[in-house]
């Protein structure tokens, strides 16, 4: 199979899609997607970019698209330390991450924290990692010392589990790790949780442990740029902590002194 051929099939079958249905979606005909995907045709500019128009893609994929097929593709994959990535990164840390009240970062596909605001790095400070070393969000929540101040993880760790499975998808360390912890039995008790469940809450926040028999309950909003035309920025993600309840509220707020 052409280089092509190859990430045709496997966009095709990420979609759930057979050879008759792409072709249909396309205008086109089973026998011509059969042959681009075997290498017996080779794809026009314009075929490309209506594979590319017409179907839900990732930038990634448009970009495997195009260079896959010789072509010179618009969504190029800058480099982490290139400066228009660079001025990216700061813009959403000054715009939105020091205009957010609670802990809040910006997370690469990998969880590793590429940027982060004053009340995260206060709040979560004892976890970091000394070294001038960039931390990384997974590490922090699946370690012992942090998974020992929650106080529902076998709760909690269901909504974990399949954020988790998502991310694995796109990253061989988040992979890794999530096999690490699955072999460390983190997650034993989903299944049950899941078969014993009548009905599932509409989200689970986190309930910590605090000094002095307090309980902090907090959970997060995660989001991404809505116009990025970036494959390496498309895989950033916005993490805005906040507490659920007034009075987990009142006890971050004073943690953090606003």
């Amino acid at each position: 199979m052409n280089g092509f051929g190859a990430v045709l099939k496997d966009v095709r079958a990420g979609l759930g899609m057979s050879q008759i249905s792409l072709a249909n979606h396309l205008g086109s005909t089973q026998r011509h997607v059969s042959f681009l995907e075997t290498g017996r045709s080779r794809p026009t500019p314009y075929f490309v970019t209506r594979i590319c128009k017409e179907l839900s893609l990732s930038i990634a994929q448009k970009a495997s698209l195009f260079q896959a097929a010789g072509l010179s593709t618009p969504f190029a994959t800058r480099e982490r330390s290139s400066d228009e990535v660079k001025a990216a990164l700061d813009m959403i840390h000054d715009r939105v991450l020091l205009n957010w009240p609670f802990p809040a970062l910006v997370l690469d596909e990998h969880w590793t924290v590429l940027r982060s605001n004053p009340p995260f790095e206060k709040l979560f400070g004892a976890f970091l990692p000394t070294a001038n070393t960039q931390p990384n969000l997974l590490e922090i929540m699946v370690s012992e010392t942090f998974r020992s101040l929650i106080a529902n993880w076998d709760e909690a760790a269901t909504t974990f589990f399949f954020r988790l499975q998502a991310s694995a998808a796109h990253s061989s360390k988040v992979r890794d790790l999530f096999s690490v912890c699955r072999e460390k039995g983190l997650f034993d008790k989903v299944e049950a949780h899941l078969q014993g469940a009548d009905a599932m809450p509409v989200f689970v926040p986190i309930t910590v442990n605090l000094p002095g028999g307090m309980q902090l309950q907090l959970t997060s909003l995660l989001g991404k740029l809505a116009s990025v035309q970036d494959a390496l920025v498309e895989g950033f993600e916005i993490e805005l902590m906040l507490p659920t309840d007034a009075p987990s509220e009142a006890l971050m707020r004073n943690a953090l002194g606003n």
